[in-house]
Parts: C-alpha cells; sequence; structure tokens
C-alpha cells in the first residue's frame, strides 16, 4: 500500500526529464525527497535497449518505475519505444531530507 500511495503521490507532481549531454548514453539527476514529497523523473527510450537507474547517496531512499518495479536503488531492464516515469521517495519515513543522485544509463 505505501508504494501504490508514493507511486500516485509522484505522479500528481511535474516530472523532469532525464536529458543526455550530446554524445553520451548516460545521464544524473540530483535531489531531495522528505515523507510524503517524492519526486518525479521521465525518460523515452527505443524499443530493445537496455536501461540502468542507479540511486547513490541515501540509505533511506529507493525509486519506483511505473509499470516496471517498485522499491529499488540498481536496476537494469529491457525497454519499450515509450516514455517511462520514476518516482524517488524515502523508504523509511523520516523527519530529515534524505539527498540522493539518480543515474540512467541507455545501451
Amino acid at each position: 500500500m505505501f508504494l501504490v500511495l508514493c507511486t500516485g503521490a509522484a505522479s500528481a507532481q511535474t516530472c523532469t526529464t532525464i536529458r543526455f549531454a550530446p554524445g553520451t548514453s548516460s545521464g544524473e539527476v540530483s535531489g531531495q525527497v522528505i515523507e510524503n514529497k517524492p519526486m518525479c523523473f521521465t525518460f523515452e527510450s527505443g524499443a530493445g535497449q537496455t536501461a540502468r537507474l542507479q540511486l547513490s547517496g541515501s540509505d533511506n531512499a529507493c525509486f519506483t518505475i511505473r509499470d516496471v518495479v517498485d522499491c529499488q536503488d540498481d536496476y537494469s531492464f529491457r525497454t519499450q519505444s515509450r516514455a517511462y516515469e520514476v518516482g524517488v521517495f524515502q523508504l523509511f519515513a523520516a523527519a530529515a531530507y534524505e539527498q540522493f543522485t539518480l543515474r540512467l544509463s541507455i545501451r
């Protein structure tokens, strides 16, 4: 139930697109999350590519890829040709902000 609520909260806000510098196959975003205030990111990919997301900088945060996987800190998967939504949130409720960096690589 907790993960569903966090994913829904991430969907209600504006998502930031993860962008790659020209000629590269990866990009990073950073931020901070606190209880009930997840952050939302999006990326697009082609069919049959491999996407890998890695979350670092916090022991109390994880990401969910809508319709793919819940609460991970490192995950790879074969993509379809579509946009993906990634929510980053606190794993366990805490009053302090959790700093994080999310790295996306697509090959």
